[in-house]
């Protein structure tokens, strides 16, 4: 595989690769955070449920593909890409240290909160730029995206 990026039309457009990536991410950050609720874990939070972490993980995801369209075509895209997510990554922790000891009054939300983040970033830096190779019908991409919604309510219920 080469790092040099060849335009292909038939290819899923960036930020449908990126929601779709977010949709993968979803479906396994809400069942191991419902895993980490129900079995590890007392639920810190109310906003701390599957139907919050999967919009969370599409909105994630649809701003990958975004950012991988503006890369995809530079030297060492992956690697930009990666360690831009990585960095998100870093943000997301400091903004839940900050929300976990101001906003939310609450002492018990990085052991859920953190394997979560970690989940949906590790899952859009790998698969966001996998997607964007994909040749498949667009209607595809749907599959996994009503999939993670159905999770994300069927577990928030």
């Amino acid at each position: 595989m080469t790092d040099r990026y060849v335009y292909d039309p038939d290819t899923w457009p960036p930020a449908l690769a990126g929601i779709v990536a977010g949709a993968v991410a979803a479906i396994v950050a809400a069942i191991i955070g419902w895993i980490l609720t129900e079995m590890v874990v007392d639920r810190p939070h109310e906003y701390t449920n599957s139907l919050t972490v999967v919009i969370i993980a599409l909105v994630l995801g649809w701003l990958s593909g975004l950012l991988w369209r503006q890369l995809r075509a530079t030297d060492k895209a992956q690697r930009i890409f990666a360690w831009t997510l990585a960095g998100g990554f870093a943000a997301a922790l400091g903004a839940l240290l900050i929300a976990n000891q101001s906003v939310l009054g609450i002492g018990s939300l990085a052991p859920y909160a953190v394997p979560v983040a970690a989940v949906i970033f590790i899952t859009l830096a790998f698969f966001t730029p996998l997607l964007a190779r994909v040749t498949a019908a667009m209607w595809i991409a749907a599959i996994p995206l009503l999939l993670a919604l159905a999770i994300g309510i069927g577990l928030f219920v």
